[in-house]
């Protein structure tokens, strides 16, 4: 049922978007075809224009299916990594947290938060990574 009610208007979106490109590829013909600059014959009517960015679409879908997910590195020793703490602590010019900063009590205790932090989120992550 959640499945059902998630997709039911998937194939509406679908026609209505391979629609909209139909008509800027034919506009976009059209107005080549209109150009004083163009000196070949107006192709408007013909396959290829017609459906020219549905195929670019269409190519680029494939292309990002195709993509494998690589899961990023993370040190948690030294915070390296994106939203690791040493690359926050830089973002947010925290000199005393910096993994190659001044130690202490805050350092250590920055670097337990965050990796408590991490850790409950990793849990109830619902992300399918």
């Amino acid at each position: 049922m959640y499945a059902r009610s998630d997709t039911h208007f998937l194939l509406f979106i679908y026609d209505n978007l391979r629609n909209a490109l139909l008509d800027r590829s034919l506009s976009r013909a059209q107005s080549r075809a209109q150009s004083p600059s163009t000196d070949f014959p107006a192709r408007s009517s013909s396959f290829s224009s017609h459906y020219s960015l549905l195929r670019e679409v269409l190519s680029r879908s494939a292309d990002t299916s195709l993509r494998v997910y690589e899961r990023e590195f993370y040190d948690a020793e030294y915070g390296s990594g994106p939203g690791g703490w040493d690359t926050i602590a830089r973002k947010w010019n925290k000199v005393a947290l910096f993994a190659d900063g001044p130690g202490g009590v805050k350092h250590d205790i920055y670097k337990a938060v965050h990796a408590w932090r991490d850790k409950v989120a990793r849990e109830e992550d619902d992300s399918t990574r």
